[in-house]
């Protein structure tokens, strides 16, 4: 592998990373189970993110 895909590997799996907690946290705030969003915010990203924000 080469340092630029090894660089956007990482940075894309922080930014999921950053996005389930981001989730998790707003999730326990508002009292809903968190399980289902973190799994899916976690595997797909902004995706489950925008999902999450759709459906509370």
């Amino acid at each position: 592998m080469n340092a630029r895909r090894t660089a956007f590997l990482v940075a894309t799996a922080l930014a999921h990373l950053a996005l389930t907690a981001w989730v998790r946290r707003d999730a326990d705030r508002r009292g809903i189970d968190p399980s289902p969003w973190d799994a899916l915010t976690l595997f797909t990203g902004v995706v489950g993110a925008i999902g999450y924000r759709r459906r509370r």
